[in-house]
């Protein structure tokens, strides 16, 4: 997928500059090396791993364009990867680990997917605004076995999210999980425990930005310029109709095109295959908003300007 990915943006996969994959459990914990070594990519691109659950993919376009990201003592990927050729996306095999799962609801709604695209950070996306967020999830309503290293424990912030770089092109971006009690992978709530965790905070920090977004136009003296469309993680029906009905309560309404009923719940990948699927109806100059939300419990919501 990588080497489609940078081929359908008439790349050489050899000039790619940055891989950043969202994914719940990877296969091995250099997974985003090897497949970036078999897809022809250098071994000098940066390569991000985001485990942030089905936040995965919007966390990672989150690195990649928003400066205001960047953590005292890390690297600050939005500044590093301005104006490179970047591929990103959500990359989730998750009947591997829901297979040996005896969750009812995980077993019903969690698919296999993948959504790579290619990004030039300030040129085909321009940063309008955006935010990310962290509220762990202390009863568990979303346990998820972590298939990935992370100290469970949180820094000196508070940030349950861990920065790891083992070498000067490999970094790891890490959530703290609820794990399930027992030995399984993966412990559900059930659909209402879902919307519960994930409508409240998420209709908040959606609002923030878009009252963000909405300051920044008046000052931009563009106050009429809408969000011509909002790439919203599918999670499922009630959390996705509910958020929309709060926010339209709130003033604050854009078309949410959904596939959930195409694919199921396919975590970090479901952004990033809505974003394909309305690209061929984005205009340049459009002004797009990313909602991603996923298991930790982890929030990235950021606007940007779509160029040529």
């Amino acid at each position: 997928m990588l080497r489609e990915a940078a081929q359908a943006n008439q790349w050489d996969p050899a000039d790619v500059d940055a891989v950043l994959i969202g994914m719940s459990g990877p296969v091995s914990s250099d997974y985003v090396s090897l497949i970036c070594e078999r897809a022809g990519i250098s071994s000098k691109a940066l390569k991000v791993s985001v485990h942030k659950a089905c936040d995965g993919s919007v966390g990672s376009l989150n690195l990649a364009l928003n400066p205001w990201l960047g953590r005292k003592g890390h690297m600050n990927i939005a500044e590093e990867l301005k104006g490179k050729k970047v591929l990103l996306g959500g990359i989730e095999g998750l009947s591997r680990f829901t297979s040996s799962s005896h969750d009812k609801y995980a077993l019903q709604l969690f698919g296999n997917a993948a959504g790579i695209i290619g990004v030039v950070p300030g040129e085909t996306f321009k940063f309008l605004v955006g935010k990310d967020y962290e509220a762990f999830d202390d009863e568990g309503v979303l346990a998820v076995r972590m298939y990935y290293p992370h100290s469970q424990q949180m820094d000196e912030q508070g940030s349950q999210v861990e920065i790891t770089q083992t070498d000067a092109s490999t970094i790891r971006v890490a959530g703290l999980m609820h794990e399930p009690e027992h030995d399984g992978p993966i412990a559900m709530a059930g659909p209402m425990g879902m919307v519960k965790l994930f409508v409240r905070t998420g209709v908040k920090v959606v609002t923030d930005v878009f009252n963000e977004y909405a300051e920044l136009m008046n000052k931009l003296g563009t106050p009429e310029k809408k969000i011509s469309v909002g790439i919203v993680h599918h999670a499922n029906y009630k959390i996705n109709q509910l958020k929309a009905k709060q926010l339209q309560g709130a003033g604050i309404e854009f078309p949410m095109p959904w596939l959930v009923s195409d694919f199921g719940n396919v975590s970090a990948a479901s952004n990033m295959i809505v974003f394909l699927r309305q690209l061929p109806k984005i205009k340049a100059g459009d002004n797009v908003l990313f909602d991603g939300f996923g298991a930790g419990t982890y929030y990235d919501v950021l606007a940007a300007t779509m160029g040529e």
